[in-house]
């Protein structure tokens, strides 16, 4: 009896340790492809492994940084947008994740990526997707450039986003046009003097005349 519950206890613990597919919340795999006509030159690329967050997989790294777990269930993390991105966004690429589940079998989510995206990495996921058991939450989320590099080192092209479009610089304001130059006032001064000159001595010679004597008259 007492070997028959030891048996029981040790199968218990067995099972505690060892974690359920209906348990774990990460991916087993991930297939990258997409990229625009013809897809990515070498064809798809293949991640397997352990998907759990904090496992420090290529594959665990990849879904952090394209923001997988704010999209399956998360609400409110940051990185999560409103609304789509209306910068430039480039070429797409899709991940589609491998999620084991309770059934023995497997789950697929798809999930858009924009690696070359103005002002960062995109990615969005469609709402309602089946996965573990429940459906996604979905949405866009804003990632970091983190997810461009690994994507990069995963075999994607190394390109730069695109610069951001700067604000247009309002045109200079044109400066007023320079008053008119007043007219010169000095050859209308040189004029009215000359004037008053000539006045002054016509006056002066002619209360001269007047002071004079005249001639005496004959006798």
């Amino acid at each position: 009896m007492r070997r028959r519950v030891l048996a029981m206890l040790v199968l218990a613990l067995l099972l505690a340790a060892v974690p359920t597919a209906a348990q774990a919340k990460g991916a087993s795999a991930a297939t990258i492809s997409g990229g625009g006509p013809g897809g990515l030159p070498g064809g798809p690329i293949e991640l397997k492994g352990d998907g759990e967050p904090g496992a420090g997989t290529d594959l665990a790294n990849l879904a952090e940084a394209a923001g997988v777990f704010a999209l399956l269930w998360e609400d409110g993390q940051s990185g999560a947008l409103a609304a789509a991105p209306t910068t430039r966004r480039g070429p797409r690429y899709t991940i589609t994740w491998t999620f084991p589940n309770g059934d023995g079998g497997e789950n697929l989510v798809r999930q858009s990526v924009w690696p070359y995206a103005a002002g960062g990495p995109v990615t969005f996921m469609a709402t309602g997707q089946k996965v573990l058991d429940g459906t996604t939450k979905g949405g866009w989320y804003r990632a970091g450039d983190n997810l461009r590099q690994q994507l990069v080192t995963l075999g994607l092209p190394d390109r730069q986003p695109p610069a951001t479009p700067r604000p247009a610089t309002p045109p200079a304001a044109t400066p007023a046009p320079a008053p008119a130059p007043s007219p010169a006032i000095w050859p209308w001064v040189v004029a009215g003097t000359g004037v008053l000159l000539l006045a002054v001595v016509a006056g002066a010679l002619f209360l001269r005349r007047r002071s004079s004597p005249g001639t005496a008259p004959a006798r």
